[in-house]
Parts: structure tokens; C-alpha cells; sequence
């Protein structure tokens, strides 16, 4: 077998079914979880086309869906369908990104309504700090793995009562920050994008979700300082409408991702693509027939004959198929094949991105960004920035709020602590320097719950 016709005719066909069964597998589950009203048993909360710019994508995305499995790229523009699938992709992209950064920002809203909760703090318990540190730290560290343990520390820190001064917490944050001295720019552009959305320094258009942006808007001018049985149930039934919105468009664009991602795959193999697939190819077309009309006209449907022995036949394929795709990379390995081969280098390329549109990560950029060593004063200057973003958000918040922003913030820095007892220190101070016991009980409850639910 020449290195010819593994890398122009094998692999680019491995890439190619792979993608075209699993893409037609991923909308067939797509339809059965999207197609009429949800039932009560249901996860969701809403049909796309109640959801904003849900009707939009999943019709963009069922015609695409026709032209690539019903019509066939042999008959279509090859070009063109390209052009449809990338600009779909960034704009479904681009809808995921606003979404995180309203997600974030209710994310702060709920800090503070947890908070507020009128109750009649004569009847609460008496509160025991030292246990519940030991609480919290026997959660922490119930797991013996570093990256759950990291995780539930960020989770302790989110959630503790925050009673420090601005200095020390700007203070941390440049420690943290400096860490990145001498490494990759853009491990620290990631870093300084995750705390602004974190902190909700991300400014969004208010025309992408309009309904969000009043639920938020009905939050920011609410009077916190003032809650009382009557008001408290409105504010905390917004925050539960954006979040059931937030979670399902977040799952519809991420299928919606995901299944363009694969037509994508396709398109990029289709021009080496010599075997005429006929099998998968009928068994294919039964899915996404069945499930492009069950989104186009939902009704009550169980699930056909031919589409249960279709998709037991897909099934099938696609292990020993990727299989034989990782026995062509390790022989790529081995051949040391690489970029300064200029006969191989565009193949390379393209397999480079299939591998990224097939990963976890749907949203993932396809183009290598241009990165550099990061000097002291670059990562100094940086800090800079957004201390005085923060600080000017500072300066018109309510105090729960900053609290809320400096948690978000210290969430997500790198972990700041050298030993658990430095964990067992912070989790203690927390509570001593709180005098609120039912905000102690509040924090202490949902560090533990969550804690547990992550296991």
C-alpha cells in the first residue's frame, strides 16, 4: 500500500463514513429530542421554536442536512454547500458565545438571590463553623483525583461568603496572573476571556436574545436591599425562566454543532472519496428522512421497523472503521510525515481539522492562532486591564454583587493554594469573617449538594 493511496484515497474515506454515520445517527437523536412540546419527564422546558433563534437553526440546519444526505454532494456544488456549512457553523458559534456570557451574568444574579432570602433568622439553627469547614473540606478532597479536587476547590471558592478587601483580592489575581510570565499568550488570553465573561464584563448586542436581555435588566434594577416575601418569588421565578432557556438553547446549539460539524468532515474528504458506500449510504437516508419530516411536522411517532434495523446496521460501523483510521495515523507516525513535505502538507491539513470538528470540543477554531512568550510587563499591563474593568464595575454594584464578581473571578484563576491547609485556612476565615449564619448555611449547602452530584 504506497503512502498515496492510504493518505489520498484510506484515510479521507475513514474520515468520510465516520462522519456521514455518525452525522445521520447524531440528527435522528437530534429529532427525537426536539421534535413537538416537551413531556413532563422531559429534561427540557421548551420546543425549539419557542426558544430564541431555535425555529432559525433547526431549519438552516435541516436543509443543510437535505442537501448533504438526500440530495447527495455528488450532485451538488461542492463549493457552495462548503460555504453554507462554515457560515452556519460560525453563526451557530456565534449564538453559543452570547449565550455564555448571559448564562455568566444570571450566574451572578443567582449568587446574590441565594443571598437574600426573607426567613426568619430567630428560627435558624445555631451555626457551627468548624464542623461545617470540615464539611466542606471532607468534600473537597472526597475524590483522590487532581483535576476533581481542583474543580471542587474552585466550587468552595464560588460559593463560600466573601467578606475580603478589594486590595487582597486584586492582590491574588495579579499572583495568579503572573504565573503565565514566560508561557503561551494565549493560555492567558483564554484565561482573562473566562474571568470577563465570569465577572460579567461581557457586553452582548441586546438584539441576539431580547428575552433574556429584559429578565437580566428586571434583575439589575431590582431592589435588592428590600426583598420581602412578595417580591422574592418574582425575582427568583425570572432567574429560573433564563436559566431553563439558557440550558436548553445551550443544548440545542451544541447538537446543532455537533452535526454540522460532521457534514463539514464531509465535505472536506468528498473529493477523495473513491467507494461508492451504497449500503450505508440507503440506511442513512432512512434516518435522516424519517427525522427531517418529524421536525418539519412533529407528531407522536414510535419509532419504525426500517429505522431500528438502520440504525443497528450504523451502529455497527463505526468502531471497526475507526479502527482502521488510527492504524493509518500510527503508520503516519511512524513514516514521521509532517508539514515540510509539500505533497503531503494540504492532506495533513485537512485531517488536522477533521480531528478538531470531530473532537468534544464542537465549538473548537479550526485556524492555528499565532502565539508568543509572554514577558512580565505584557502580563503586568494585562492585569492592569482588567483591574480597571472590574474596578469601574465595582464602583456602581451593590455589595452582594461584588461579592458575586470577585467569587465568579476567583473561581476561575488557577489554584491559589499550596496545601490543603491552606484550603482548610480559607474555608475558615470565610465563615469566621461571615456574621450572616443563613448565608454560612446557604453557601455550606450548595458546596456540598454540588459536591456530591459531581461525583
Amino acid at each position: 500500500m504506497s503512502s498515496k493511496n492510504y493518505l489520498e484515497k484510506d484515510v479521507p474515506e475513514c474520515y468520510y463514513l465516520i462522519s456521514m454515520v455518525m452525522g445521520a445517527i447524531d440528527y435522528y437523536m437530534f429529532y427525537e429530542s426536539w421534535a413537538g412540546k416537551p413531556g413532563e419527564d422531559d429534561a427540557r422546558h421548551h420546543s425549539f421554536d419557542e426558544l430564541p433563534h431555535g425555529k432559525e437553526v433547526v431549519d438552516e440546519l435541516s436543509d443543510i442536512v437535505k442537501t448533504v444526505y438526500l440530495d447527495g454532494l455528488e450532485n451538488a456544488d461542492i463549493a457552495e454547500v462548503s460555504r453554507r456549512i462554515f457560515e452556519f457553523r460560525e453563526r451557530v458559534k456565534a449564538l453559543a458565545i452570547d449565550l455564555i456570557s448571559y448564562s455568566d451574568r444570571f450566574k451572578l444574579h443567582e449568587y446574590v438571590i441565594n443571598r437574600i432570602k426573607p426567613v426568619d433568622k430567630s428560627t435558624l439553627k445555631v451555626f457551627n463553623n468548624d464542623a461545617a469547614a470540615r464539611d466542606v473540606l471532607s468534600a473537597v478532597f472526597s475524590s483522590g483525583e487532581n483535576a476533581e479536587i481542583n474543580e471542587n476547590i474552585k466550587l468552595a471558592v464560588s460559593q463560600l461568603p466573601l467578606r475580603m478587601s478589594k486590595t487582597k483580592f486584586f492582590d491574588i489575581m495579579e499572583n495568579s496572573l503572573k504565573k503565565y510570565i514566560g508561557t503561551d499568550s494565549l493560555a492567558l488570553d483564554r484565561e482573562l476571556y473566562m474571568l470577563r465573561t465570569s465577572a460579567g464584563l461581557k457586553s452582548v448586542s441586546e438584539d441576539v436574545y431580547p428575552g433574556l436581555e429584559a429578565k437580566l435588566n428586571e434583575l439589575a434594577h431590582a431592589d435588592y436591599d428590600n426583598v420581602d416575601e412578595t417580591s422574592y418569588p418574582v425575582l427568583e421565578g425570572r432567574l429560573i425562566e433564563a436559566v431553563q432557556v439558557i440550558t436548553d438553547m445551550s443544548e440545542l446549539l451544541q447538537s446543532a454543532e455537533t452535526i454540522v460539524n460532521r457534514m463539514a468532515v464531509m465535505v472536506m474528504c468528498f473529493s477523495n472519496v473513491e467507494t461508492v458506500f451504497s449500503k450505508e449510504t440507503a440506511n442513512v437516508k432512512v434516518l435522516v428522512s424519517e427525522a427531517a419530516e418529524g421536525l418539519a411536522n412533529p407528531a407522536d411517532k414510535e419509532m419504525s421497523d426500517d429505522v431500528l434495523k438502520s440504525l443497528q446496521m450504523l451502529e455497527g460501523i463505526f468502531e471497526p472503521v475507526m479502527e482502521r483510521l488510527q492504524k493509518y495515523q500510527t503508520r503516519a507516525a511512524k513514516q514521521n510525515l509532517d508539514g515540510s513535505d509539500t505533497d503531503v502538507r494540504p492532506l495533513l491539513e485537512t485531517f488536522d481539522s477533521c480531528e478538531k470538528l470531530m473532537s468534544p470540543s464542537v465549538f473548537a477554531d479550526l485556524k492555528d492562532e499565532v502565539s508568543h512568550e509572554l514577558a512580565e510587563v505584557e502580563v503586568q499591563g494585562k492585569f492592569e486591564e482588567i483591574k480597571g474593568e472590574l474596578s469601574e464595575a465595582f464602583g456602581s454594584d451593590l455589595k452582594l454583587m461584588q461579592r458575586a464578581r470577585m467569587a465568579a473571578i476567583l473561581s476561575q484563576l488557577p489554584v491559589f493554594f499550596n496545601s490543603r491547609t491552606d484550603v482548610m485556612n480559607y474555608v475558615r476565615d470565610s465563615l469566621d469573617g461571615c456574621r450572616d449564619t443563613y448565608e454560612k448555611m446557604v453557601a455550606v449547602k450548595l458546596i456540598l449538594d454540588t459536591a456530591k452530584t459531581n461525583r
